[in-house]
């Protein structure tokens, strides 16, 4: 569907790629996937995921002190990594700024805008990948892709 010139996704099409990103072969193969098209979109699945189960704890009502050692862990690990680059996922230095400034506050939506912006970056890769998909058996999309990223490394190593 188009709107004002922008392809517009059905919401159908959204639910399977969320339900794609909850399932961890389909995950996986869908990282394996984006990680070839650029070194952050492949995190930006695991922080995707992440979150969700961030999410999930805020929801379970956890301790307070679980609630903090996972936004914790989360901040140090896509963030605000001790790992270059500090940002390992693609999102903006402000929304990256905003969540640092918010890391004491507990609830489910400190990571709502950064995960907003990553499902729809990540979302522009889904119809590349089904079809990708749909032209191999299931039991051989991962090794295809591990294949296509072994290529991709010895590129760049000569």
């Amino acid at each position: 569907q188009h709107v004002d010139n922008k392809c517009v996704s059905s919401s159908s099409e959204i639910i399977a790629f969320r339900k794609a990103l909850m399932d961890p072969v389909t995950a996986n193969q869908f990282q394996l996937f984006v990680s070839l098209k650029g070194d952050l979109l492949g995190n930006g699945v695991l922080f995707w995921q992440e979150v969700q189960k961030y999410k999930d704890l805020c929801h379970s009502h956890c301790s307070d002190a679980l609630v903090q050692k996972k936004i914790t862990a989360i901040i140090n690990c896509f963030i605000n990594s001790p790992i270059p680059p500090g940002l390992q996922i693609d999102i903006p230095a402000e929304q990256a700024k905003k969540i640092l400034e918010h890391r004491k506050e507990l609830g489910p939506y400190i990571f709502r805008e950064a995960q907003t912006s990553i499902f729809a970056l990540l979302f522009k890769f889904w119809p590349k990948f089904c079809k990708f998909r749909s032209n191999l058996a299931s039991d051989k999309i991962q090794l295809a892709l591990e294949r296509k990223k072994i290529g991709k490394m010895q590129k760049k190593e000569g």
